[in-house]
């Protein structure tokens, strides 16, 4: 079947003709059709008169028509008619995307052309009218086309209304080139006369790639008078006509002089309805300004787009151990839930083959996975604490070092184990029951069949090392052994001598899962959202797993939690008491057989 409509829908094709032909017969406005092939796009050419003047247009029938309508242009691709115009030259009319259906025809676009032609009248003979603008663009429509953009936050607004009027002063801009676009982030304002600053805390300081000084003037002109300025003549030659300024361009304002010298020069004016305009002179050699497109948000501290209950994490620590394919999207999803503080602990550094599944990419390559991990983080919140130990935990370390960094990571509020190593999790285990933490840990099953999540709180589940014994119980209870040689981490070889490879996407459904545990287990939920505390989450039909997304629960609820005794015999306690008071006195004749 054909995908351009005009040769599929042969039907259609004679109801667009004759719905065109009927309205040229009925109206007056519409002259001239002219049917045309533009490459694979049937073109309806006319002219449509209205007061008096002739606009020469073509509606170009999409291929995809009719489930997406056709647009109406002007002949000459220089002309620009309407503010309802789009940049490509398509007129805004009232069938669009968002308004269109099938039954419409061509005919109706038309008409909704003159419509708008004749309404507005922009080249016509008699009064020009404003038609009420219907648009509901989004930021990204808004700023398509534009290169320089200017980031103000919300706050910013109301510090700048409370300014008195005439003001002025310094500024300090940030300026970051991003791939497609150079953004300006209006980071502080010092006005003169000795008044309050403001500075926004929230951007991350690894964006200060180029900083400079600017600054901006409050004034009482109105938007249209602001946006006639094109260069720094009519910029000055407009404020030069307020008296609080007129001396501050003289030859004796050195600061001001010596900006004029360099390159990226940013200048704000604030109208008389507070509203910002942002300029920037780019090169030291020209005088001419580019105004920067305004990007404002209504961030705030703690975000809103998060669930309220998350803005208790703000007071949470989490050390993460391992931060591999698994604990890297660990860390960077708690981060984003709002866990305010990191301890990360990993030795390795990213090579290219981790790009697979790691949330690092070629930028990190030769970096070590803490630090990379820690300047994301860093990039999502500039209140967020994150601390970093590069050490092999279960590795040969210095047991100096590992008793350190064990004694550390046990005062954070949830220790994860991302590595599914077996010596390492003995250690986080035993770190975890002699601090009283929570511990949780996961891996994901080679070859991407599935993955397991569990967790130990103090008091409400049995001890980790007991946990893994239940686990492993549990896996000998079942009929079908796991069908896999383990030949290296997330790969596996099944008995048909396949090689299975564990995906980006298999990772992040286990590490998704047990960022969730994660969570639920700071917030202290009761009822948790997790009945119980540990699962097989099934990804393929394979193994145990009856299908994709197949979940066995392990029950720990029947396993008796052990409670310590602190019944110590009185001969214990009085030999071991003197033998501690010998060695604080200094004496080293204190036999522990005695």
């Amino acid at each position: 079947m054909s995908d351009i409509w005009f040769l599929r829908d042969l039907q259609r094709l004679g109801k667009e003709r004759e719905a065109i032909a009927n309205l040229e017969k009925r109206v007056q406005w519409l002259q001239g059709i002219n049917w045309t092939l533009d490459v694979s796009n049937l073109v309806v050419e006319a002219s449509i008169h209205a007061h008096g003047y002739d606009y020469a247009v073509k509606m170009v029938y999409p291929r995809l028509f009719p489930e997406v309508p056709p647009e109406v242009y002007p002949q000459d691709a220089q002309e620009h008619w309407s503010a309802h115009q789009y940049l490509h030259g398509a007129l805004c009319l009232e069938w669009r995307p968002d308004t269109w259906h099938s039954e419409i025809t061509g005919a109706q676009v038309l008409e909704s052309a003159y419509t708008l032609l004749s309404t507005e009248n922009p080249h016509g003979l008699g009064e020009h009218n404003v038609v009420p603008v219907q648009h509901d663009f989004s930021a990204g429509q808004i700023l398509r086309g534009s290169y320089i953009r200017a980031y103000v936050a919300e706050n910013v607004h109301a510090y700048l209304a409370d300014l008195p009027l005439p003001c002025m002063g310094y500024m300090d801009c940030w300026m970051h080139w991003q791939s497609k676009s150079f953004i300006i982030f209006l980071q502080s304002f010092q006005p003169f006369n000795e008044l309050h600053e403001w500075c926004d805390a929230s951007i991350p300081k690894i964006l200060n790639t180029t900083q400079k000084k600017g600054f901006f003037f409050k004034t009482a002109y109105t938007s249209k008078n602001l946006d006639e300025i094109k260069n720094l003549d009519d910029l000055i030659q407009l404020l030069k006509q307020k008296e609080f300024v007129s001396s501050f361009f003289d030859e004796t304002n050195s600061d001001w002089l010596e900006a004029l010298t360099k390159s990226l020069l940013c200048i704000v004016l604030i109208d008389i309805e507070n509203q910002i305009h942002c300029f920037l002179k780019i090169s030291a050699d020209s005088q001419e300004l580019s105004k920067a497109r305004l990007l404002s948000s209504n961030y705030i501290t703690p975000n809103p787009r998060t669930p309220t209950e998350f803005h208790k994490l703000s007071d949470k620590s989490v050390c993460i151990v391992g931060l591999g394919s698994v604990g890297s999207k660990i860390a960077i999803s708690l981060a984003r839930s709002g866990v305010n503080s990191f301890y990360l602990i990993d030795e390795d550094v990213f090579l290219p083959g981790n790009t697979c599944r790691n949330s690092l990419d070629w930028r990190n390559v030769g970096e070590y996975k803490v630090h990379a991990i820690a300047e994301i983080i860093s990039c999502i919140s500039t209140t967020t604490k994150v601390d970093v130990e590069i050490l092999n935990v279960g590795g040969q370390e210095s047991s100096l070092a590992l008793d350190r960094v064990l004694k550390r990571l046990g005062s954070c509020d949830l220790i994860i184990d991302a590595t599914a190593n077996p010596r390492v999790f003995n250690l986080l285990a035993f770190t975890a029951k002699v601090s009283s933490k929570s511990l949780i840990w996961g891996e994901v099953f080679a070859g991407g069949i599935g993955g397991l999540i569990a967790r130990s709180r103090p008091d409400q589940e049995p001890e980790p090392q007991v946990m893994k014994a239940v686990f492993y119980e549990f896996l000998s209870t079942q009929d079908a052994p796991i069908p896999l040689t383990l030949t290296e981490p997330y790969r596996l070889e099944d008995q048909s001598a396949n090689i299975l490879e564990a995906s980006d996407a298999d990772v992040t459904v286990i590490a998704g899962y047990i960022t969730q545990l994660a969570i639920d287990t700071l917030l202290l939920k009761e009822p948790s959202s997790f009945p119980y505390s540990m699962y097989l989450i099934g990804l393929q039909k394979e193994w145990i797993f009856k299908s994709p997304f197949y979940t066995l629960p392990i029950d720990t609820a029947g396993i008796a939690i052990p409670q310590e005794s602190s019944v110590v015999e009185p001969e214990v306690v009085s030999r071991e008491l003197n033998f501690l008071e010998g060695l604080l006195q200094g004496t080293d004749d204190a036999d522990p057989s005695t």
